[in-house]
């Protein structure tokens, strides 16, 4: 067995880039590992792994990522090959593309949203789920 071949593998999964609050970049950011932002991006992100954009993390420019969780702002297109998950603090303009949404209650988007089975993994279907805090009350009859 060659591990030459299997280490950058490894490597990839344990990569992590963090963009802390208060940092502000201009310009496109590619990564291959995990990548968290809570500063501000003015430019495009491709994060072939998973991308995480905290509260105050805000991305103006266009998003293609593995998977994502949003909690903050991003003014831009998103495309997402797995599962894109929007918290309730979300705040997104512009287009959505995912395999998989899960969307809190509370996230606001303006744009359109697009489940397609063509990126993610073959045999899987596209998926939403709205997800709402409020317990079920019954019909009285």
């Amino acid at each position: 067995m060659n591990r030459k071949n299997e280490k950058p593998q490894e490597q990839r999964g344990n990569s992590f880039n963090l963009i802390a609050q208060g940092t502000e970049i201009t310009g496109d950011v590619s990564t291959t590992g995990d990548l968290r932002i809570d500063g501000q991006i003015q430019g495009n992100v491709t994060c072939t792994a998973k991308l995480v954009i905290g509260d105050e993390g805000k991305i103006l420019g266009n998003i293609t990522c593995h998977s994502g969780e949003i909690s903050g702002a991003v003014k831009g297109q998103i495309i997402a090959k797995e599962l894109l998950q929007l918290n309730h603090s979300a705040s997104i303009q512009g287009d959505i593309e995912a395999m998989r949404f899960v969307v809190e209650d509370g996230a606001s988007i303006s744009g359109k949203c697009t489940t397609s089975k063509s990126l993610g993994l073959p045999g899987q279907l596209p998926d939403v789920k709205l997800i709402a805090y409020e317990k079920p009350k019954a019909i009285a009859e």
